[in-house]
């Protein structure tokens, strides 16, 4: 079986840091473990690797369609659909989905589509008949099911998940920190400044408050910076991997108090389609604490291995973080233990095996025999 990724943007310096890109790039990597992968992304320019066993093709891009770096305008691409079994597509709303969909269908190449929320806004499918192309949809979460087009719900699957459990591990030679932690990038809705209210309600000088993430507002973030005066508060742009894997393992608690309603009066109708942070930080055996927005609260075993509370609040994220950090130690150890376990079932190796029978359902007789 020949699997070709599209995404419109990457994990990757090149493209763009962030959770949408990161679960494109992590599937394909690790379903090349297991079959024949190409990921198909666009940049300033032409580049053709292996990374690992994962082909990467990534095609140059001139423009891309009002400015919006998630809606490429590109045909070169359509050249990797020729050799392949698998079609999957990330993003619903972009022209480059729309015209890889209707090619792959055109070739009877089984498609599939997953959706991150946004894109573009002109695309095929408002005038042309191409959700009805795809074979089926592929969620990761229900809440982001809801949200699908009414033609692609009738046909969703759900596969929740993933995260690197090997690479996300605890490591006991690491003492834990008194240090409270927030992973991911710095936007409105990500809903910090109302972490940043917890932090001051707790009035524990002997924690520390970590914020670790890329700035994509650099309004918010000097309301971040204000608002953090004369609080114990450390701000980290450029963690790589492992860096984030120390943090997670050494902090108490890793806090994602996402909102839909920001403090700018802006709205987000999909802040979290489901977290990865909180995967991330559960399998390193660290608890975690995020608000009922989106998607998160179906990857936290509530009251097991981290509180859901409610949104837009500091006095409930203190009371929470409270509960967690005054935690007897031989709690935490159990907790820490029930993290992992609880994430296990979101595991990419799962994750990757759930996929590869939807595509080999899929597939015509002849396909299926030769893949096997």
């Amino acid at each position: 079986m020949k699997v070709v990724h599209i995404t419109p943007t990457y994990f990757d310096e090149s493209s763009v840091i962030g959770g949408g890109e990161r679960y494109p790039t992590e599937l394909s990597t690790w379903m090349s473990k297991s079959v024949d992968t190409t990921l198909v992304s666009f940049s300033s320019e032409r580049q053709a690797y292996r990374q690992g066993g994962l082909k990467v093709e990534v095609y140059p891009v001139r423009s891309f369609i009002h400015g919006n770096r998630i809606n490429p305008l590109s045909l070169r691409y359509l050249s990797a659909l020729r050799d392949a079994d698998v079609v999957h597509l990330h993003h619903i709303h972009t022209m480059v989905s729309d015209v890889a969909c209707l090619v792959s269908s055109l070739f009877r190449k089984p498609t599939f589509v997953t959706d991150y929320g946004g894109g573009g806004s002109l695309v095929l499918n408002q005038k042309l008949p191409v959700l009805g192309r795809y074979r089926k949809a592929i969620a990761y979460s229900s809440y982001g099911a809801e949200f699908l087009p009414a033609e692609l719900r009738r046909k969703t699957i759900l596969i929740k998940g993933g995260v690197d459990t090997t690479k996300f591990c605890p490591d006991n030679s690491y003492p834990r920190r008194k240090t409270i932690l927030y992973v991911g990038r710095i936007l409105p809705h990500k809903g910090i400044n109302y972490l940043i209210d917890a932090f001051r309600l707790l009035n524990r000088p002997d924690l520390t408050l970590r914020i670790v993430g890329r700035i994509y507002s650099a309004g918010f973030f000097q309301h971040l910076r204000q608002q953090s005066e004369g609080l114990r508060i450390e701000f980290v742009h450029d963690a790589n991997d492992i860096q984030l894997i120390q943090e997670y393992r050494t902090a108490m608690v890793t806090v994602l108090p996402s909102v839909h309603h920001s403090y700018d009066g802006s709205y987000t109708s999909v802040p979290e389609l489901m977290g990865l942070t909180l995967l991330e930080s559960q399998a390193c055996g660290t608890p975690v604490v995020c608000t009922d927005a989106g998607a998160m609260r179906e990857f936290v075993d509530q009251g097991k291995t981290g509180l859901v509370i409610e949104q837009n609040s500091g006095a409930a994220l203190a009371e929470a973080l409270t509960t967690i950090i005054d935690t007897p130690p031989a709690e935490t150890a159990e907790r820490e233990t029930r993290c992992r376990e609880w994430v296990g079932q979101f595991d990419w190796s799962k994750v990757v095996t759930q996929h590869l029978k939807v595509y080999q359902e899929a597939l015509p007789l002849q396909s299926s025999s030769r893949a096997a």
